[in-house]
């Protein structure tokens, strides 16, 4: 099924415009704080399969183990929601449960590449339109 979540799209838009590391007279406040400049990425992946029940718990589990967290072992955040896309074809609004997943990460090709690889797998494995990506450059402290 197509997957757009207008609403955390907006959110995401808004916040990505306010979260520009601040630079300060006394230099980055970021490095100043002892964090570093990141990339945040979040995927917004739909659960509907047309023409079956919705991915379960388990195919997520399963997912997650065998195709994002081989790319990103070193920590996500995952977390359920539920969205809604408008169907082109019959104009409807389309409800869905869905979950988002938040890697932050440098940002190089090689972390574009392994997000790439992950919208990839979803959309493949359990017949997708889409999963959306959404990036914004953050200060990181760990």
């Amino acid at each position: 099924m197509r997957f757009s979540l207008i609403t955390p799209l907006l959110c995401a838009l808004l916040v990505s415009a306010c979260a520009t590391v601040p630079q300060g007279a006394g230099g980055d406040l970021c490095k100043q704080a002892g964090g570093s400049s990141q990339l945040q990425a979040e995927l917004l992946f739909g659960r509907n399969i047309n023409g079956r029940g919705p991915v379960t718990d388990a195919e997520r589990a399963g997912f997650m183990a065998d195709v994002v967290t081989p790319r990103f072992p070193d920590g996500l955040t995952t977390w359920d929601t539920r969205g809604q896309w408008r169907d082109a074809a019959s104009g409807k609004t389309i409800q869905e449960d869905s979950f988002v997943i938040r890697i932050v990460a440098a940002e190089t090709a090689d972390t574009l590449a392994r997000l790439a690889q992950i919208r990839s797998a979803y959309t493949s494995q359990f017949h997708q339109d889409a999963v959306g990506l959404l990036f914004t450059r953050t200060c990181a402290l760990f």
